[in-house]
């Protein structure tokens, strides 16, 4: 919303659903706040959804702070899955392609999180482990702890299926953005807005998720409860109408 309300960002929390990316709670504030100061915010108003339990909570690299994090974790019960920057010191144990390797450089598979200990727990892949000479003495399983390492130790590895379909889905959330804001630029681009205070830009942001929510849900009825034939239906009820017209 800064390319109309200058100096204004909005921060959101979308979720996935068939009929596109749903809104479920925003933020707008200053643009000089930092972005690691507002996920633990827009965590405490998401608890204004009744009845919803987050799980996993996919970012930009902007929202990562490790204690921020961790708070995000021990507080909310969320898991924050971010990218790594490409200047990020590997630990020795993690190839190029962001993966653990066993001692004997073979790539390790998730296995599971203890919310508990917080330590990530990866396996050997089964297709190595058998013809590896070091098989009758390898523990075979490997632990990271989440609080040595947030950010490389993270909940979500990278490259797991689970954090590619996460990041896959905040790529479609970001495109579908980007193409709703072209749509909106073509419509306001030759009209000139007085600059606006922060309750008014946050209220416009409101409405803009609340049409967002109206356009979704008529898009789902239309999906789930209008019959399939029912334009042909219609047609054959207005021709017979006027075929066979009633009489007084």
């Amino acid at each position: 919303m800064n390319r109309y309300f200058v100096g204004y960002r909005k921060h959101t929390i979308v979720c996935h659903s068939k009929q596109g990316p749903v809104p479920l709670i925003s933020i707008t504030l200053p643009a000089n706040v930092h972005d690691v100061n507002v996920l633990l915010p827009l965590l405490e108003k998401l608890k204004q959804v009744e009845d919803l339990k987050l799980e996993y909570l996919v970012a930009d690299l902007g929202y990562f702070d490790q204690d921020v994090n961790v708070e995000a974790l021990s507080k909310h019960d969320v898991i924050l899955s971010t990218d790594v920057k490409k200047n990020t010191v590997l630990p020795e144990d993690m190839n190029k392609d962001l993966q653990f390797v066993c001692p004997q450089d073979y790539p390790l598979i998730w296995d599971s999180f203890n919310r508990d200990t917080l330590d990530v727990w990866f396996k050997g892949d089964d297709s190595h482990c058998p013809s590896c000479l070091f098989n009758p003495t390898c523990p075979k399983f490997f632990s990271k702890n989440y609080l040595e390492n947030p950010l490389v130790n993270s909940p979500v590895p990278h490259g797991t299926e689970l954090h590619k379909r996460l990041h896959k889905f905040r790529k479609q959330v970001e495109l579908n953005f980007a193409i709703e804001s072209n749509s909106l630029e073509s419509v306001m681009r030759h009209k000139k807005l007085p600059v606006r205070r922060l309750p008014r830009v946050q209220l416009f942001t409101v409405m803009t998720d609340i049409f967002r929510l109206i356009r979704l849900m008529i898009k789902h009825w239309r999906a789930t409860t209008i019959p399939k034939d029912r334009d042909d239906l219609l047609n054959k009820i207005r021709v017979m109408h006027f075929t066979y017209p009633v009489s007084a």
